[in-house]
């Protein structure tokens, strides 16, 4: 029986990594609107390829981090 890769043998987990330590714009909202950019890109990417649901999982909650944490669109839940 084959297990799940680990987060460092997955890819799309790579790569959900890597984006998240790129230097990001100056501007926290147009840093903001890059990563829902990309990280939207990864999500496709990741359904497309049937990546293991802990890791969409990881994917979706950093979007809704990112979009939660963003005064400008109103999207704070405080």
């Amino acid at each position: 029986m084959r297990s799940s890769p680990r987060p460092a043998d997955d890819p799309v987990m790579r790569r959900l990594v890597t984006l998240l330590e790129e230097q990001l714009p100056n501007s926290a909202h147009q840093a903001r609107i890059h990563l829902l950019a990309q990280l939207s890109l990864l999500e496709q990417d990741a359904v497309a390829t049937g990546v293991d649901p802990g890791t969409l999982r990881s994917i979706r909650a950093v979007q809704l981090f990112v979009r939660t944490s963003d005064p400008l669109t109103g999207a704070s839940l405080r």
